[in-house]
């Protein structure tokens, strides 16, 4: 069904989102919350959460949580559960704190990124989903990948795994659950402006990201959220297992 707005509704739902105080997190959170969908943020940051859901309004709560952490992510389930059923989970918690080429990333380094954006995704997905067992109950969860776990790029080694990985997970998952009526998708956006690339994409190496776009520009966290929302609402009930690209053509070059 489509609200008044002519976007799809989520009236009823709620939605947890990780790495939902900022970028694209946050414009997901926000196109939630505008579709009648109440939402819970989690962030490592408490104060940049709280800010965050404090201008989400009253629909919106914010949890603090490090996905890069196992026990957190339990805890986190575990709490957000307990303000009432979760409809709907947004893993989009992701780091890429580097540009560098592969023989210069350090053992921290490739945990670091690995832990949050692979491990903690799948750990997500699977302690909402036990809980979704007990209780008998459907839902959507959706990935945000990157097309860069479709095609890799240059000094991009550890994050392009991480999201290829991530969307291996999504048709895992996806295929494992679709008898208990959880679907698993997963979004791979291109080049999109946000405080984690900005300095990437107005750096020397940004016109080359650019020149790769047949669409001429990078995209913005908006672009983002129509997906989302299709992928979390009534509109997609026979979807399951699917990446889709949100990228300006990148993919095709």
């Amino acid at each position: 069904m489509k609200n008044e707005n002519g976007g799809f509704t989520l009236e009823g739902k709620t939605a947890l989102v990780t790495g939902g105080s900022r970028g694209i997190g946050y414009a997901i959170a926000a196109g939630i919350v505008d579709a009648g969908g109440r939402v819970i943020i989690s962030a490592r940051n408490p104060e940049t959460l709280e800010a965050a859901a404090q201008k989400l309004g009253t629909n919106a709560i914010g949890l603090s949580c490090d996905v890069g952490d196992p026990e957190a992510i339990t805890t986190l389930i575990e709490t957000a559960w307990g303000l009432g059923p979760v409809d709907i989970l947004v893993n989009n918690a992701g780091i890429s704190p580097f540009y560098n080429r592969a023989e210069h990333v350090t053992v921290e380094e490739f945990d670091s990124v690995t832990n949050v954006n692979l491990r903690g995704a799948y750990f997500c997905s699977v302690e909402l989903a036990r809980q979704l067992f007990d209780a008998n109950r459907p839902a959507s969860i959706i990935n945000i990948a990157s097309v860069l776990g479709l095609q890799p790029d240059l000094r991009q080694s550890v994050y392009a795994m991480s999201k290829a990985g991530l969307i291996q997970i999504t048709k895992a998952l996806a295929l494992e659950w679709a008898d208990r009526d959880i679907r698993v998708n997963c979004l791979a956006p291109g080049w999109i402006t946000s405080d984690m690339t900005d300095s990437l994409l107005e750096s020397r190496h940004g016109e080359r990201l650019l020149g790769n776009i047949p669409m001429g520009r990078y995209g913005s966290a908006s672009e983002v959220v129509g997906a989302v929302l299709y992928l979390a609402s009534e509109a997609s009930t026979y979807v399951t297992g699917a990446v889709i690209t949100i990228d300006g053509g990148r993919t095709l070059r």
